[in-house]
């Protein structure tokens, strides 16, 4: 059965254009996929508490219990259970969420989530990735990718994600061509997904 596991960030639960993007992802999402499940998390209804030298110490020792490794195991079991991810993501001061950052800090482990074979290999690899990523202003080189996209792209390849598709809008502070620009990304999204 197919999962899409959708991890939402933005601090905004209302007019948040990251999170309508991801709204219009996953309906098209079902109609593709009508039997899929879906499995939510968001880092910011369900804020991630940031990594501790407490949990850090029990990734590496688990017979050293703590709330962290707990959560870091259940947002880990997600990812595997998830036959493909859908990250909602603004940019705050030139980077990705804080919360998010911290949810990343929690599924990056060694032996779990990559491992060490004659260099770094990612332990979930075969998987998708779609990345919907939202910035007032236009941070991107014409062809090439937002500093939201390289963080992330970084970050899943290290898990061993790699097939990873962008949807970004850009340059939300300029309301005048908001709407044609997110009509852009939903038919992207649409012909992507059809």
């Amino acid at each position: 059965m197919n999962t899409l596991l959708r991890i939402d960030s933005s601090l905004r639960l209302e007019d948040s254009y990251s999170r309508r993007m991801g709204d219009y992802f996953v309906n098209q999402w079902i109609m593709k996929h009508p039997d899929g499940a879906i499995i939510q998390r968001d880092t910011t209804i369900y804020p991630t508490p940031h990594l501790t030298q407490q949990t850090y110490d029990a990734f590496l020792d688990e017979s050293l219990h703590s709330e962290g490794l707990l959560l870091s195991d259940e947002l880990i079991d997600e990812l595997y259970r998830s036959s493909e991810i859908l990250i909602t993501c603004p940019m705050y001061n030139y980077g990705i969420p804080s919360s998010l950052k911290a949810y990343f800090d929690l599924v990056i482990r060694t032996r779990k989530t990559f491992m060490y074979d004659h260099g770094i290999k990612g332990l979930l690899s075969g998987k998708k990735a779609h990345i919907i990523s939202v910035t007032g202003g236009i941070h991107s080189a014409p062809g090439g990718m937002n500093p939201l996209e390289i963080h992330l792209t970084s970050i899943l390849n290290h898990m061993g994600i790699r097939n990873i598709r962008y949807f970004p809008l850009e340059g939300t502070a300029a309301p005048d061509q908001l709407s044609e620009k997110m009509n852009v990304i939903e038919t992207s999204i649409f012909k992507y997904l059809n």
